[in-house]
This record gives structure tokens, C-alpha cells and sequence, in this order.
């Protein structure tokens, strides 16, 4: 407060006033918006509890930790690794062992709708447009108002961050799985 009397004194009072209320207001707490929607497919920012979104946060880490590594079909190491390879390692961090084929790892877990998917969550995707065969997985690391980042191992990149909405993925993508509540 001693800060405000010696601008007050300075200052016009009626400027002071001013800055004095906009200085309260924005300090006030308020509510967190629990979602936003997408302009792309009306995707909602869940909010979570702190223990799911620790553990997403240590499945991400583990991910992010094998970025630009090598694809390598069948592959489950920093030397090289396939998509579901990725997936499985990072989950396994948080003592979570998924089934190792990406087929497989869509039916483990709980399907989300794809406004509502979250960080931690799995994203699935065929080979074909509008394809509903799964061979791909992908790790949501990232949920803004305008994107969805996930993670996976490419064959021509390697391990890489995407965007779900980008032109090559949308149009393949089939499911989203909650592995984490």
C-alpha cells in the first residue's frame, strides 16, 4: 500500500482511481473456465483432477524424451521405435502397460469423443481418408483452443510432434482413447 500513497500523491486522483480499481480487478481470482471450444471441431479443454494430469505430464515427458529418434517397425528403443512402441514405453512410466500393436491399444482404455480429448489421451489413425482400419497411434501432449499436438513415431521422421487438425491427419483420424480418468 505504501506503493499506492506515493503514486497517489503524484498522480492525479482521479487517475490514481483508475489505475487503483484495474489494479484490483485484475488481481481478483477468479474461476477457471473448465472448457473452450475449437473453431476446428468444437474440442473442448477439459480441466482434470492434479493426479491425472501429473501422470499425463510424466507419460508426455517420457515421449518427449524420445523425440527424433529413429522409426523402426517392432522397434522399442532410443536406437529406434514404431508408433505403438512410443506409446507403450511412455506408459509404462506410470507402471500402465498397454498392449503393444496400436489395433490393440484402441480397444484398451475408454473412447473419447474428439472435442473432448485431453493430454495423455491416445489418437488413432488409418492409412486411407476417411479409413476406419487403425494402424497409427499418437500421444495428445498438448490441448489449446486452436490445436491438438500429439506425438508419434513417423517412418520418414522419426519421433515427432503434430497437430491433429493438420491436413494430412484430420481427414485419417478414426478414435480417441482415455487411458488416464
Amino acid at each position: 500500500m505504501h506503493f499506492f500513497k506515493v503514486i497517489k500523491t503524484v498522480v492525479n486522483p482521479i487517475l490514481f482511481s483508475t489505475i487503483f480499481v484495474a489494479a484490483m480487478v485484475s488481481c481478483k481470482s477468479s474461476k477457471q473456465s473448465i472448457s473452450a471450444k475449437n473453431h476446428h471441431s468444437n474440442t473442448k479443454i477439459v480441466k482434470t483432477d492434479k493426479a491425472s494430469e501429473d501422470k499425463a505430464h510424466q507419460v508426455i515427458t517420457s515421449a518427449r524424451s524420445y523425440l527424433g529418434t529413429h522409426y523402426k517397425y517392432g522397434g522399442t528403443t532410443k536406437s529406434g521405435i514404431d508408433c505403438s512402441g512410443l506409446v507403450c514405453n511412455s506408459y509404462k512410466t506410470i507402471e500402465i502397460t498397454l498392449p503393444r500393436t496400436s489395433t490393440a491399444q484402441s480397444e484398451f482404455g475408454k473412447t473419447v469423443k474428439i472435442g473432448e480429448v485431453k493430454e495423455g489421451d491416445l489418437l488413432f489413425f488409418s492409412d486411407n481418408k476417411g479409413g476406419n482400419k487403425i494402424n497409427h497411434v499418437g500421444l495428445v501432449t498438448e490441448v489449446k483452443s486452436n490445436s491438438v499436438k500429439f506425438i508419434h513415431s513417423t517412418t520418414k521422421m522419426g519421433v515427432i510432434e503434430d497437430d491433429l487438425y493438420s491436413d494430412y491427419y484430420h481427414p485419417r483420424f478414426v478414435k480417441a482413447v482415455r487411458i488416464l480418468n
